[in-house]
């Protein structure tokens, strides 16, 4: 049986329970943060809690334990469930419950959930994916926030038009990153992401540190029409690692098949994420 923690106590994922007057039901006030497995062992643990600890700071709320004790807590609920054999571990602060359903008290509540690492389609890394852009941008870039209404509904913008992410664009026309992903593209010869008002991801952080010698790379604005004549385009995250981008809308990039530098910094990202 799959063990979360909740508030204090670890129980049966079926009893976990949280008040309704919690300002994460009422209001979506809380954060949180997703990091996966590798041979059983989490993956950058301290610097997820880190980004965590960032975004309660960013949003205004109340973390009253340190990053010692979330990381502890977090241990232990993996080892709780090792039935598990490669895991999902997702983090959640909320708001905390409110008499009046809106101020938040200082009582936030922690939340840890570890469930089975959702395997994606095979096709993605060998045919690559088509994205689709939409206007929008986070409120709070720094901030990993619980509320993924946006997300969700470009998410389903995707879907409705057969793609698998959907890229934030802001009014100025320079495109941001995706709903759960960063980006990167070979624009020029050179890699590419963005730096301002985009949640920046550890796998992103990673991927910056492995093809520093290996490519010229620039963190800057990317407008759109750059990335439509891109040479490679691909997004990363924690689940997906690195998924290729072969179509941006109705625009092939390429030649319509995943790069060989995208390939070169999977590969890359493999033999570090083994040693």
């Amino acid at each position: 049986m799959t063990i979360f923690y909740v508030d204090g106590e670890f129980v049966p994922h079926d009893k976990a329970v949280i008040p309704v007057d919690d300002l994460a039901v009422l209001r979506g006030f809380g954060v949180c943060d997703l990091m996966r497995t590798y041979n059983g062992k989490p993956y950058f643990l301290d610097e997820h809690i880190k980004r965590l600890e960032n975004s309660a700071r960013e949003i205004g709320l109340a973390l009253p334990w340190k990053g010692s004790a979330i990381k502890a807590i977090a241990l232990e609920t993996l080892k709780r469930n090792r039935h598990i054999q490669e895991a999902n571990i997702r983090i959640i602060i909320t708001g905390g419950s409110s008499p009046d359903f809106l101020t938040p008290q200082g009582r936030s509540r922690l939340i840890v959930l570890v469930s089975p690492i959702p395997e994606l389609p095979r096709e993605w890394y060998r045919n690559g994916i088509k994205v689709i852009s939409i206007s929008s941008q986070r409120n709070v870039p720094d901030a990993k926030s619980i509320s993924y209404i946006p997300a969700t509904m470009a998410l389903q913008k995707a879907k409705a038009e057969n793609a698998q992410e959907a890229l934030y664009v802001d009014k100025n026309n320079f495109v941001q990153e995706a709903t759960t992903s960063n980006l990167f593209a070979f624009i020029n010869k050179r890699l590419v992401t963005p730096e301002k008002n985009v949640l920046k991801g550890i796998t992103r952080k990673t991927i910056l540190a492995i093809t520093e010698e290996m490519f010229t790379t620039e963190l800057r604005e990317i407008s759109m029409e750059e990335l439509l004549g891109a040479e490679e385009v691909f997004i990363t995250g924690t689940n997906k690692g690195i998924v290729p981008v072969v179509q941006v809308d109705e625009t092939i990039i390429g030649n319509g098949k995943p790069g060989q530098h995208t390939q070169e910094i999977a590969e890359a990202l493999d033999r570090y994420l083994q040693q």
